[in-house]
């Protein structure tokens, strides 16, 4: 069993020991399980076909937090942003649409755990499988927040493995990366210049480090004149992961 495989399980253990006996909605629990039946019929939904799963769940100002080391972990704040960052970029690169199979859903008082596994077909043909854990705080019938336990690696896996061009995204030539890219804290700005080279200031260091970088599909590779390597991986037309950070082009 791998290392997330045997957190997951820790994970869902730990959410039936909470939500088990006096805790675990009851019909008499009203709050808690009109939340469960709202959660399950919308999993239901999805399970059948349904593509409006995070519209008719998440509230417009949600906080949607994935755990995690990978570049895509981190915290979404509002609908728009989750599925434009977290969504859409792993969607388009699908051929078949996320199958959702539940295996349990507990609920106490506003918060939903749903234990669910996913299968899909990337668009290169290969399979995409995975395990969720989402704990859903629940507020008039729509998700304030949601705290998300899965594998990233298939997830970086597929984002990596796709080149943007078979995604059918909104670009429908070659996407052009070169510009400034820049991180949120505006601490690290790293322009891709027409010329094959890159200059990277950091804070008060202009051309901190500079060398040249190749793109191929939507993966970069670097050659810094110092005589290390790199890479990163163009997520969509507009973000770059790169280093263990995120870069946003400017």
């Amino acid at each position: 069993m791998t290392t997330f495989k045997s957190f997951l399980t820790a994970v869902v253990l730990v959410a039936s020991t909470l939500f088990t006996g006096t805790a675990l909605a009851r019909a008499s629990d009203a709050p808690a399980e009109k939340n469960r039946q709202f959660i399950a019929q919308a999993f239901e939904k999805w399970a059948a076909g349904g593509r409006t799963f995070f519209d008719d769940v998440l509230a417009p100002d949600i906080t949607w937090i994935i755990k995690g080391t990978s570049p895509a972990a981190g915290t979404y704040q509002g609908r728009d942003d989750f599925m434009k960052r977290a969504v859409t970029p792993f969607a388009t690169r699908l051929s078949t649409p996320i199958k959702p199979v539940v295996r349990d859903i507990w609920a106490s008082g506003n918060d939903v755990v749903v234990h669910w596994d996913g299968t899909a077909t990337a668009a290169d043909g290969a399979p995409y499988s995975n395990s969720y854990v989402w704990i859903f705080r629940m507020e008039n019938q729509r998700a304030k927040e949601v705290i998300a336990f899965l594998d990233l690696v298939p997830y970086d896996d597929v984002i990596r493995r796709i080149p943007m061009q078979e995604q059918g995204a909104r670009n429908t030539g070659k996407t052009s990366y070169t510009a400034m890219w820049v991180t949120d804290d505006g601490y690290i700005r790293h322009e891709l210049l027409p010329n094959g080279r890159y200059d990277e200031a950091r804070g008060d260091r202009e051309s901190a480090y500079q060398g040249r970088y190749q793109i191929q599909g939507n993966q970069i590779a670097y050659w810094d004149d110092t005589g290390f390597t790199a890479d990163g991986v163009f997520v969509d037309a507009d973000t770059l992961h790169h280093g263990g950070m995120i870069f946003r082009r400017q």
